[in-house]
């Protein structure tokens, strides 16, 4: 079989069902007459932008984002529509209230962005610790991640025609 005809099939396949592993993906293929290795799926996945997250019963499942111009941006819009209970700014910290299994998720696209106002991230089950090299680099990281609460939309892409914070 094809890669495309296999991305379609795996494309409807998450449409239809709540994936929580790739085994589970893997077996869905299986039913539908496609045979393909791990390696062959995690590629497939990987260029699909699929990614895991969790619900917010804390259990993971992968997502496919839509659109390949989805960024990180977006995906932490996201991740924050979904999970964020409360941000707070303590000093030249930031604290981030989640849902369960949130502030990893959170975490781990503000690490990959690599935004030169954030020094560290600490990520617990529900809470994520943001440090800041100052005062002013917090209040800059609480307002960026307010418009990403204030500004998400599902299906949408957030910020194709709008400047960074």
């Amino acid at each position: 079989m094809k890669k495309k005809e296999r991305q379609v099939i795996i494309k409807r396949l998450f449409a239809e069902h709540r994936i929580e592993s790739q085994e589970e993906l893997m077996n869905l293929l299986k039913q539908e007459n496609v045979t393909a290795t791990q390696a062959t799926i995690s590629r497939d996945m990987r260029e699909m932008n699929i990614a895991k997250t969790y619900a917010k019963n804390g259990r993971p499942y992968y997502s496919i984002f839509e659109s390949k111009e989805r960024n990180l941006e977006d995906k932490i819009a996201f991740s924050m529509y979904e999970y964020l209970k409360a941000i707070t700014q303590v000093e030249f910290m930031v604290v981030v209230h989640t849902a369960g299994n949130g502030a990893d998720v959170i975490a781990n696209y503000l690490d990959e962005m690599e935004l030169p106002e954030i020094s560290g991230t600490i990520a617990g089950f529900d809470i994520l610790l943001i440090i800041t090299p100052s005062k002013a680099a917090a209040e800059a990281v609480v307002r960026r991640l307010n418009h990403y609460v204030e500004g998400y939309e599902i299906g949408t892409s957030l910020f194709k025609d709008e400047p960074q914070v």
